[in-house]
């Protein structure tokens, strides 16, 4: 409750209450010990209160007379306490204050009333209308009053008021009108509209007819391309800018880019594990994305004007501002990295004349331990059951002895007991003994205790901001904490963000940006074991003690103590205990700074500098010592027996250490001249940009391997690397495929990649009348990368568009209904450049080593140069409205786009006698359409209660029209496994024509002239035309639909996110035959294989079956190597649909009153609650989240962070 106290009722009459309404949800705006400086030597009253407003974030109630009658008054104060300050203010007029909570009320020196002179006040009623700008009726607008209440010392004469707050009262009618009855003549008038200023008024019984003014931020949405600010009122382009509340809230993630999914139409993110996909995506794929990176596929990200490759070390609460450039006009202007579109952000900064503020913004996501039983696996009884039905040792020879080519485990434990019986060790009931015992067994808990812990995601950031009119200042600490579920992982990110913003003069401004992430990790050689693997195998007995598995190691168990007798090493593979005997550990550095210039030079003419130098340091380590397993192995691979007598050739003694060090360092140069004109009338508005750029990116790499390190002494052995490299150790105790041992590490490499830029640039933008708008752009690039032939080289990006805003027309000017209508078109040129170290204009040779040369050292030629390989290029046209309804309440953008790119980068075949298979070439073309909406409305805005919408669509389809392909798409095998090809989209998805059992259970194939057969003839084998289109595994369509609603203090946001229109393989069984000594279904060290799928359960076993169940049957070796299973693995039968939506992320707020806030001295407090990756729908009935799903070869992982919880706290002082 705010109070002013004891004043004249005769003063009270003539008091009018000016409203200075903050931004409530800015709760990072705060004010914190309450200090003022002014020097002002002949300022009026009102210009030094907001001066000491915007200092202190303190409301001022006045009446204007007042203030208008003292006259200008001069003050000079530094770093006082805001009541000294406004004494020394008002002791020099005739004015006085009172404080009470945020609220400042100013009026006059009291004067002394006659006795009994004092009125009581009435009640009056209250009309009036309300209309927008241009004269129309606003509908539905809120009326409040000021609640008050008085009272009157009889004997002083002295008269108090309370001011409760503000109540809503009633709403504007269909003419905008209102009518309230029985109002305190004392009380005032407010009326509120979504997106226009609240207006304060004193009550009167006819206020008359109220014009509403736009607020400043619905005016004006400012684009930011990383060159210019332009407002959207004068931009052509078809750009998108996502809720920065939505995104300063998310608790899912760390990263600022996951953050917008669902946010922007057209951005496409895209998590799951799938095989050839792009994780992320603007209207569609430009780039033909591999393996091997020639090009990247990925949008250019850029901070603060300057690009940068690695977008997770920006802190999302440092964040200010993302704005996503989509078509020509608005990403051309960066020329030959533009064609995949571009996300620029604004980190924040402070204000000027603010006062020092703290903010603390914080959360914890709490992910849980991931879900193991995810997979549609057997239990222990199933599991045996079918180990049984398959075990073969007819066909089959048990083998004690390891050979590679035979296989590189033991036998797993219900293989042993039949083996054993086979082998007549064991009687019949004595092996039914021991699988019973087995088959009662469950192990999910023991995984999830011992190998498992809650994962959890964190960050905390404080900040401190504030300025004066020359100087402010934005700076920020903070800590991530990415907690997985491997116990004894760690990564853990500090993180000193700071901007400084200087004005030296009216004509001169400078800033700079340092930003300092260190991230440090590490890891222990821990497994990660979940139901795929023996569903009855413990990992500890009843003590606690770790359970040997050396089965699932290299050599069968009767093999191993002859092999220990003979070196005295053990050779037994225990999985919890072999997780300590080797880390990886991680320190990466990276500072990112950023400074610019500006120089007023005459007349709307400025000259901007924009320099930035990024360098990173990450250096990781790896260490295995002598009693790690797999280090033991490799230990015994390169040792002989000479007689009895053990010669290593790698030392068996201390342990295995390299190290990886990775160095980047780029740097940015920019000038530019900038020319706004506004005419007097704002009849004519022109922005023209010219400017040059210099960039230079340069990575290094080196690596080094050592073997007999000390880790206490810092030392290692010296060993033959000639030899063990080249000529390799024949012989070893432990044999390897392929004959000689050869040692893969070598001491020492290094390689290095160098990117050069030199570019010149412009654009001109003129708004004729705010009805046409013309926009152009041109940029010429120059790099290392290209070709150095002219042709290659100069190749301009280029752009122009236009825009006519139909809402300023004098036919629709001033319409009820239609606030804004413009359309928009544009066209022109971007491109995109190869990835440094892939590609130069001039070969690159690497030194390598060879035994045939003399010295054992030779050079061959690493990367083949292409004279005339130029940048990509994507033509791209946009059709786009803009448009708001009804005061705003509804307002949204279409469009409409076609992107045309050619000359894309990838391996391009060449003649097989320059002695290369290939180069890095222009080998392909693809083409692009589709559309994007967003829609945002108020569906309810009363005072007390709120709803917002926000929804976002976008569409996709694309096709490879051209491309060069290194093998050709003969069988359909090959079609399936294509990447690209021609004329069909590019992340197609192909599979076999199923055509069901035979009588033997063996698979068939249909071909494309209705044949089925078992397709294993050259006659019968699928060619590519026998394969079947199946769908994209890229979503067409996908979005997003917000809704966030407030009631008074208390906000709930739910965010949905779908996507759409594409398909992926479900997994299926793949086992149908086993290895050659018959071991089971284990993997060497491998945790994720052992057991079947329940689907194996219902394969063909007998004649009839292929009527009932489309399962191949179980065969041994010899048999199944007769048919081919991936027909019905990769057949059409297996195809579904990978739609999905899910809730991205749900949360509800706290916001407190700011009444009990001031009373605390804290500016404002938020506490959050939610929840994050709820699944709401799927289009599949297999139980598969399309998120954690290898669309393209049927493969589920581990899903990771659903249904998480989160809890989150914003404090401002």
């Amino acid at each position: 409750m705010y109070k002013i106290y004891n004043y004249k009722l005769l003063r009270i009459m003539r008091l009018t209450i000016v409203m200075l309404i903050a931004a409530m949800m800015q709760v990072s705006a705060a004010s914190f010990a309450q200090r003022v400086t002014l020097n002002e030597k002949r300022a009026s009253v009102e210009k030094i209160l907001k001066k000491i407003r915007a200092q202190t974030n303190y409301d001022f109630l006045f009446e204007d007379d007042l203030l208008k009658a003292v006259g200008e008054v001069a003050i000079k104060v530094s770093n006082v306490p805001l009541e000294e300050a406004l004494q020394t203010l008002f002791s020099q007029t005739s004015l006085t204050y009172n404080i009470e909570g945020k609220i400042i009320v100013i009026l006059a020196k009291k004067k002394p009333l006659p006795q009994n002179k004092v009125a009581l006040f009435g009640e009056i009623d209250v009309k009036g209308k309300v209309v927008d700008e241009a004269g129309h009726p606003l509908v539905g607008a809120t009326i409040s009053i000021l609640v008050q209440e008085s009272s009157e010392d009889e004997k002083t004469g002295d008269f108090s008021m309370s001011i409760k707050g503000r109540k809503a009262i009633t709403v504007t009618n269909a003419a905008g009108e209102f009518e309230l009855k029985n109002v305190a003549e004392q009380a005032y008038v407010i009326i509120s509209y979504i997106g226009y200023q609240d207006y304060s008024i004193k009550a009167a019984k006819d206020l008359g007819i109220i014009k509403m003014k736009l607020s400043g931020k619905l005016q004006e949405v400012v684009v930011t391309t990383g060159y210019q600010q332009i407002s959207k009122e004068r931009s052509a382009a078809s750009f998108a800018k996502p809720d920065m509340n939505v995104v300063a809230d998310r608790a899912t993630s760390n990263n600022i880019i996951q953050r917008l999914d669902g946010l922007v139409p057209g951005l496409v993110i895209n998590n799951s594990p799938t095989s050839g996909k792009q994780q992320y995506l603007i209207r569609g794929l430009s780039t033909l994305s591999n393996v091997q990176n020639y090009a990247s596929a990925t949008p250019l990200f850029v901070v603060d004007g300057i690009p940068i490759a690695d977008i997770s070390s920006i802190n999302p609460q440092d964040v200010q501002d993302i704005s996503v450039l989509k078509d020509a006009t608005a990403s051309s202007i960066w020329g030959a990295r533009a064609s995949n579109g571009v996300i620029v952000i604004t980190t924040k900064k402070g204000s000027k004349n603010q006062q020092l503020r703290i903010s603390y913004n914080a959360f914890t996501n709490f992910q849980g331990r991931p879900n193991i039983s995810y997979f549609p696996m057997m239990n222990s009884a199933q599991y045996l059951q079918a180990s049984k039905e398959t075990f073969d040792p007819i066909n089959y020879t048990y083998s004690p002895i390891y050979t590679p080519v035979s296989g590189n485990t033991g036998y797993s434990p219900d293989r042993k007991i039949e083996w054993d019986f086979a082998k007549g060790l064991i009687s019949a009931a004595v092996r039914d003994a021991k699988l019973d015992s087995l088959a009662g067994i469950d192990n999910l808990s023991q995984m999830k205790d011992i190998f498992y812990r809650p994962q959890v995601l964190m960050n905390h950031t404080l900040s401190l901001s504030g300025g004066t009119e020359r100087y402010v200042n934005y700076t920020s600490i903070s800590y991530h904490n990415n907690q997985s579920y491997i116990p004894g992982n760690s990564d853990n990110t500090y993180k000193i963000n700071t901007r400084h913003d200087y004005t030296f003069n009216p004509n001169i401004k400078a800033y700079f940006i340092a930003d300092l992430t260190n991230q440090r990790t590490a890891s222990s050689r821990a497994v990660t074991p979940d139901n795929r693997f023996l569903p009855y195998q413990l990992f500890q007995d009843a003590s606690g003690n770790s359970i040997d598995m050396s089965y699932l190691g290299y050599t069968p168990i009767e093999a191993i103590a002859a092999l220990e007798t003979l070196t005295g090493r053990s050779l037994r593979y225990n999985p919890i205990d072999n997780q300590r005997t080797g880390m990886s550990d991680s320190k990466a550095f990276t500072a990112r700074l950023t400074s610019g210039l500006t120089i007023n030079l005459y007349k709307g003419l400025r000259y901007e500098g924009v320099f930035g130098y990024l360098r990173g340091a990450n250096r990781s380590t790896s260490y295995d010592d002598n009693t790690n397993y797999n280090q033991n192995i490799q230990i015994l691979q390169f040792a002989q027996n000479n007689g009895g007598t053990i010669k290593y050739n790698l030392p068996n003694i201390n342990g295995k250490y390299g190290t990886t060090n990775y160095t980047d360092e780029n740097w940015t140069i920019r000038n530019q001249l900038v020319y706004d004109y506004t005419s007097k009338n704002r009849l004519h508005e022109l922005s023209i940009l010219a400017g040059y750029e210099a960039q230079e990116q340069k990575n290094i790499a080196t690596s080094s391997s050592v073997f007999g390190y000390n880790v206490t002494a810092q030392t290692s052995t010296l060993i033959d690397y000639n030899t063990l490299t080249a000529t390799g150790i024949a012989g070893g105790i432990i044999p390897t495929l392929g004959g000689n041992a050869r040692l893969s590490e070598t001491p020492f490499t290094q390689s290095e990649a160098l990117q050069r830029f030199k570019s010149f640039y412009g654009n001109v933008g003129y708004t004729f009348d705010k009805r046409y708008t013309l926009n152009a752009s041109w940029r010429q690039d120059k790099s290392n990368l290209f070709g150095i032939n002219k042709s290659a080289q100069r190749k301009p990006a280029w752009s122009v568009g236009g825009k006519w805003t139909l809402s300023n027309e004098p036919f629709l000017k001033g319409n009820a209904t239609v606030n804004t209508l413009a359309t928009r078109i544009t066209y022109g040129i971007g491109g995109n450049s190869p990835t440094p170290g892939k590609s130069a204009n001039q070969d690159v040779l690497v030194a390598s080593t060879n035994v045939n040369v003399p010295g054992g050292q030779a050079y061959s030629v690493q990367t083949p140069g292409n004279k005339n390989l130029t940048w990509e290029q994507t033509r791209t046209l946009n059709v786009g409205l803009d448009f708001s309804l009804f005061h705003s309440r509804l307002s949204g953008s279409l469009d409409f786009y076609q992107k045309k790119s050619s000359d894309l980068i990838g391996p391009l075949s060449v003649n097989p006698f320059t002695g290369f298979p290939t180069i890095v070439g222009n080998v392909g073309n693809i083409s692009n359409s589709g559309m994007e909406a967003s829609i945002q409305s108020v569906n309810i805005n009363s005072h007390d209660f709120k709803w917002n919408s926000s929804f976002t669509l976008s569409y996709n389809k694309n096709k490879v029209t051209k491309i060069n392909l290194l093998t050709a798409v003969v069988t359909g095998r090959d079609q399936i496994n294509a990447q690209y090809l021609q004329n069909y989209p590019a992340f197609s998805v192909f599979a076999f024509n199923y055509a069901g059992l035979d009588a033997s259970g063996n698979p068939l194939v249909r071909l494309a002239n209705g044949s089925a057969s078992l397709g294993m003839t050259n006659a019968t084998t699928p060619l590519a035309n026998d394969a079947l289109f199946k769908g994209v595994f890229q979503p067409s369509w996908n979005g997003g639909l917000s809704n966030t609603f407030g009631y008074k203090h208390i906000s709930l946001n739910i965010n949905i996110i779908y996507n759409l229109g594409n398909v992926m393989f479900r997994d299926v069984n793949t086992i149908y035959t086993e290895g050659l000594r018959a071991p089971g279904f284990i993997g060497n060290q491998n945790f994720q294989s052992g057991n079947l799928r329940t689907d194996f359960a219902n394969r063909w076993q007998k004649p009839g079956d292929e009527f009932i169940t489309d399962i191949p049957s179980y065969r041994n070796l010899t048999d199944h190597a007769k048919r081919n299973t991936d027909y019905y693995r990769y057949g059409h039968t297996n195809i579904v649909s990978a739609a999905y939506m899910k809730i991205r992320d749900l949360s509800i707020a706290y916001t407190f009153s700011k009444t009990l806030l001031s009373k605390l001295k804290i500016e404002g407090l938020s506490l959050r609650a939610g929840m994050s990756n709820i699944m709401l729908w799927k289009a599949n009935d297999y139980g598969i989240d399309p998120e954690f799903q290898d669309a393209r070869f049927g493969n589920r992982t581990l899903p990771t962070a659903q249904n998480a919880f989160n809890l989150g706290i914003r404090l401002t002082l």
